[in-house]
């Protein structure tokens, strides 16, 4: 359980260990180096996660707003540390959905990728994901993280990858002209590719994101869907209706397990389900490479049981996030059930995001 990469509470040692990285001033990220410059911060200040929270940590949505338009026009090596830079073997450049705008960018190096496909094991195990399956993937590739990183954890846990591409990005031109008859035909186009996999080959799990689960019976005869032994889900808010007919009638006694994060700020898996969450999505940040918080229009983190803007720290080597208010909402939860003391720090529940394009949910169908 305490194999290397696997999901432990954030502690001052691996804090320090980072913050000291991004910021030393021969190795460090130029970016970084420059606003703790600008906050008159030294490296060994932020020694807990309090402290780096009140001295590096985004103050204001205005500092907030500075570093997502500089995310989208600075090269990604200013946010890099120069020892990461020459140490790591590869770092993967990603891309944003661009719900909210033009796409921001963001690295995964291959340290933090290795330490993902660790905890995902972990995860993946606990929920009863077979190892050795095939999976079908239906979900964004090219510059988002998605394909490429499940690709890897699906090669890492013994099963080959069938990948049917999806466009987030052209469903939400669509969806912003008004052309709802092209989002219907390029959805149809999807489950076209979909139904040859899943009939023909050896599929055991499958990957897909919510709006397009909540699709199946309407493209797909779910009789094919009866060689499937687990499910994963991503990029979209799951209400709890969706979860309840996933879990009791279209895949009864299987897993159905949720992935939350962005192409820059990381993932984090679902809790195991229990019958104490009542069809909640409850999600477990992968601490200490992120911290997710609910927090109230002051910043300040909500109760128990509260809901609250989603803000994201990210550790790692190749890339530090100081509190980024996501789009999302979600509630803060206490930890509870079998796995409360292997993850005992605050998880989050039913993150969602706001309506926006013409009434439409923001992300379309990703």
């Amino acid at each position: 359980m305490n194999g290397r990469g696997h999901l432990r509470a954030l502690d001052g040692a691996y804090l320090k260990e980072i913050v000291g990285l991004h910021l030393d001033p021969r190795q460090g990220a130029p970016y970084w180096l420059r606003r703790a410059n600008e906050l008159g911060v030294r490296p060994g200040q932020a020694g807990s996660f309090d402290s780096f929270r009140r001295l590096l940590a985004f103050q204001n949505r205005e500092q907030q707003a500075r570093y997502e338009q500089d995310l989208r026009q600075l090269p990604i090596e200013e946010f890099i540390p120069r020892a990461t830079l020459q140490r790591a073997r590869w770092l993967w450049a990603s891309e944003t959905g661009g719900t909210t705008g033009i796409a921001k960018r963001g690295t995964w190096g291959d340290a933090y990728w290795e330490r993902i496909l660790s905890f995902s094991d972990e995860l993946l195990d606990l929920h009863g994901v077979p190892r050795g399956e095939n999976w079908l993937f239906i979900g964004p590739t090219g510059p988002h993280t998605t394909g490429r990183l499940l690709i890897s954890i699906v090669e890492n846990r013994g099963g080959r990858i069938f990948c049917i591409d999806m466009d987030p990005r052209i469903v939400r031109v669509h969806l912003a002209e008004g052309n709802q008859a092209a989002v219907e035909r390029y959805i149809r186009h999807i489950w076209e590719q979909v139904e040859p996999i899943i009939k023909h080959q050896n599929v055991g799990v499958m990957f897909c994101t919510a709006t397009l689960l909540e699709m199946l019976p309407r493209y797909l005869d779910v009789q094919h869907l009866r060689k499937l032994h687990a499910v994963v889900h991503a990029g979209l808010a799951m209400s709890r209706d969706t979860h309840r007919t996933l879990r009791e009638e279209l895949f009864a006694g299987k897993p159905v397990v949720g992935i939350y994060g962005t192409s820059v700020s990381g993932i984090s898996y679902q809790k195991p389900y229990e019958a104490e969450d009542e069809h909640r999505v409850i999600y477990i940040p992968s601490q200490p490479y992120i911290v997710l918080e609910a927090i109230d229009e002051k910043g300040q983190t909500v109760g128990y049981g509260e809901e609250g803007d989603v803000r994201c720290f990210r550790f790692t080597d190749d890339q530090l996030i100081p509190g980024f208010v996501e789009r999302d909402r979600a509630a803060r939860v206490r930890p509870f059930g079998k796995h409360r003391d292997r993850f005992p720090w605050d998880w989050l529940g039913d993150p969602h995001s706001p309506k926006s394009i013409g009434g439409n949910e923001a992300e379309g169908v990703y």
